[in-house]
């Protein structure tokens, strides 16, 4: 099993480098000049000399790759410079942006797996009833419409019409109710189909037929047939948790959430490439560190990828 993590961080670790080299080239070939851009915050009107001074004091005169060795040796180390729109130092403001946006993302990873599981398994038990009918509805709707709609529509209801929630703000974890609902319930959409659709594959194995011929009760069978359809449910699950991290910039913008998203958008507004780099570098360190968890998860949950892994290592 060992080796088999060792392998898989390998092969993270070269998704990451494809990540930063990407975001660094393509953020290179906007027709908006940063140095530009920078000297017309900085002067107003500013003089082809100016411009030349702040790229070069920026070192954006140097060749794209010699920039991009230089950005990426000090990025590991944590040390991503200051930004070209404030001056201040990125991993300062990207510090202070990302705590909201984790708060955002736990919060709504926790009402997703509170909606995904018992909704899917009520839907699995009541397969052609009307609950599941309903519940198949609730997930067609769902899935029809924007999270930021229905950040908005909560937010008409729970926050205008009844005033039970702030309409804007993050400071307390009441703050982020509602916009991790508009997540959770857009995300768990899918969850549910996909949960119940696994479900139903397992109470149609082969090993719940033969767990039912020796007479083991259906609560103990149906502990059995959860555990095999939990795997692609926490696979889902981290996978959500990454795209609210990296997709959060609406619902920040909604219910104005001084996060990440929001952070990574006014970057791009200003052009300030070097806080685009960093935002993305975060964003995808996060995103590939819980689709690793994940898949460790679904290790110690199947049985049979336990014994592939022990394969593996011989």
């Amino acid at each position: 099993m060992i080796k088999r993590i060792l392998s898989r961080l390998g092969v993270l670790a070269v998704v990451l480098f494809g990540v930063t080299v990407l975001t660094f080239f393509y953020t290179s070939l906007s027709p908006v000049d940063a140095a530009q851009a920078l000297a017309v915050r900085r002067y107003t009107r500013p003089t082809e000399d100016q411009v030349t001074q702040v790229r070069q004091e920026l070192g954006l005169d140097r060749p794209l790759a010699e920039q991009y060795t230089g950005w990426i040796s000090k990025a590991v180390r944590g040390d991503f410079g200051n930004s070209y729109n404030t001056g201040k130092p990125i991993i300062d403001e990207l510090s202070a942006s990302m705590i909201p946006t984790l708060k955002l993302a736990a919060m709504a990873l926790l009402f997703t797996a509170l909606l995904s599981i018992p909704l899917g398994v009520l839907s699995a038990a009541r397969k052609g009833g009307l609950a599941g009918k309903c519940i198949y509805l609730f997930g067609i709707v769902c899935m029809s419409v924007p999270n930021y709609w229905i950040g908005f529509m909560l937010m008409i209801v729970f926050a205008v019409n009844i005033p039970l929630f702030a309409i804007m703000g993050a400071e307390s974890l009441k703050d982020f109710i509602l916009p991790s609902l508009a997540v959770a319930i857009f995300t768990s959409a899918s969850n549910i189909r996909v949960f119940r659709s696994s479900l139903l594959d397992g109470y149609n194995s082969d090993f719940v037929m033969y767990a039912r011929s020796r007479g083991i009760s259906e609560r103990k069978i149906a502990v059995m047939v959860s555990r095999y359809a939990l795997p692609p449910l926490v696979t889902l699950l981290g996978q959500s948790f990454g795209f609210t991290i990296a997709g959060s910039a609406m619902i920040e913008f909604v219910f104005s959430i001084p996060g990440v998203g929001s952070m990574l958008v006014t970057a791009l507004s200003s052009r300030d490439t070097v806080t685009v780099n960093a935002c993305v570098l975060v964003i995808a360190v996060i995103f590939v560190a819980v689709n690793f968890l994940a898949e460790v998860i679904n290790v110690i949950l199947n049985p049979k990828e336990q014994t592939k892994e022990r394969a593996y290592d011989r």
